[in-house]
């Protein structure tokens, strides 16, 4: 018996920035519910993004205090972040930082991105520092997922750390109508028009394209249902805590010396000697038997 062979063709009109009309007929009668709707929820639900996932701010221990000099409370910062559109070319966590200081308006731009992460709105605001003794540090962690993740998922047993919920998806809203439309004399078949709003990481060619093959990988399942057998990868974890080299407490003397070494962050000890240490000017015996001391108290360990 032979089925029903797709015959139809496609068309996408630029509204504005954001948003597409994409028009797909000719199709046979009641498929235009078929795959508007199919086509509909997989774009909403299934397509991957990039989002942020924690932060942790220098000198706040939770999203509810407030920062010194920072017009807005830890709380609207932190909306203001998850708002923040990310493109990250691979599957792993990244981390990107914030150091301000002075009176100034605080942007996307202000973001230290790493190679292969970029941002979509990079004028969008994300605080305001209000005197010129003002500042705001940060380590926020970024990564590629799918659909909506609440932040309990994201928690981890780190003091200071601050998990946030996270909507990876980058398409904002699609709808959709059905619509009678004529192939020569006949009138009985359906034209789908529907309106495709992204958050400018992906066109809405591009989305509707991968929507489709994940649709087809899916029915091509049902058609031969054989289950694969994924080799999970084992990655070691890393004892490496994230955070600032003022979370280790340390006198302001020691702290600043060590930021002008070039260890700025609490990764930045990964792997780092007594022999490296005693390279750092400024730093004496006395003053390095503290940093092994306030390392090996967040578990880093400083080899001899």
């Amino acid at each position: 018996m032979k089925f029903l062979e797709p015959n139809f063709d496609m068309t996408f009109n630029k509204v504005d920035k954001f948003t597409t009309e994409a028009i797909i007929e000719p199709l046979p009668k009641n498929f235009g519910h078929t795959v508007g709707n199919s086509l509909r929820r997989v774009l909403l639900n299934s397509l991957p993004g990039g989002a942020a996932i924690r932060v942790k701010i220098t000198g706040v221990s939770h999203q509810f205090s407030t920062i010194s000099g920072l017009q807005e409370d830890v709380l609207e910062f932190v909306l203001n972040l998850k708002q923040v559109r990310f493109i990250i070319e691979d599957d792993k966590e990244a981390k990107v930082k914030l150091s301000v200081t002075g009176k100034k308006t605080v942007t996307v731009k202000d973001l230290q991105l790493p190679a292969g992460v970029t941002v979509i709105d990079p004028d969008k605001v994300l605080a305001h520092l209000t005197n010129a003794k003002s500042k705001l540090s940060a380590a926020i962690t970024v990564v590629n997922g799918i659909g909506y993740v609440s932040a309990e998922e994201f928690m981890v047993d780190e003091r200071g750390v601050i998990p946030l919920d996270a909507s990876f998806s980058p398409i904002q809203n699609v709808t959709y109508s059905v619509e009678d439309t004529r192939v020569g004399r006949r009138i009985d078949f359906d034209r789908v028009r529907m309106i495709i709003t992204t958050d400018g990481s992906i066109s809405a060619k591009n989305a509707v394209k991968g929507a489709a093959e994940i649709l087809t990988d899916f029915f091509k399942f049902l058609q031969n249902p054989v289950r694969k057998v994924e080799e999970k990868e084992v990655v070691p974890a890393s004892n490496i805590p994230d955070g600032f080299i003022e979370d280790l407490e340390l006198p302001t003397r020691v702290t600043n010396a060590l930021k002008k070494g070039g260890y700025e962050e609490l990764p930045d000890l990964d792997g780092v000697t007594l022999a490296d240490l005693k390279q750092v000017k400024n730093l004496g015996e006395k003053s390095i038997n503290e940093i092994v001391k306030k390392a090996a108290e967040k578990g880093i360990t400083i080899e001899k």
